[in-house]
Order: C-alpha cells, then structure tokens, then sequence
C-alpha cells in the first residue's frame, strides 16, 4: 500500500494542505480538521473528474494518507 503525505500549515487566517509528491492536490480550510476533509474531497474529485491518464499514479490502486503539522507555521500565528 503507498503511503502519500499531506503537510499542513498554518496561514494568517486558515490552514493549507498539500500532497507532497503528489501534484495537483490542494486544500484550504478553517481548521486542521476541515482542511483535512478538504482535502480527502480534493483527491475525490481529481479522481472523479478525470480519464485514468490524467490521475496521478500515487492514486491508483490502494493507498493512504499521513498528515503532518509544520509546528513552526501553527507558533508564528498564535
């Protein structure tokens, strides 16, 4: 099973998640938790919405994800 990393990090006003490794996933939200779901919607509708071609290979088949906090970006907007 592949193993595809989310980092996460804090903004000004919200939280941004990315794949690392993985292009084209992409998520904002208000909190961890709803930058996580955006994020696990962001990969459902990249596989919904696009041919077999354009998926990225990380996606097929079995996978899960990991999410990491950057602590430093979560202590700059106490």
């Amino acid at each position: 099973m592949k193993t595809i990393r989310i980092n996460i990090e804090r903004g000004k006003d919200d939280y941004a998640a990315w794949a690392e490794k993985v292009e084209y996933i992409y998520a904002i939200g208000e909190t961890v938790e709803k930058v996580k779901l955006n994020i696990i919607e962001a990969i459902k509708l990249l596989k919904e919405n696009n041919d077999e071609v354009n998926i990225p290979q990380e996606l097929k088949g079995e996978y899960k994800l990991t999410f990491h906090l950057d602590l430093v970006s979560l202590l700059s907007y106490h």
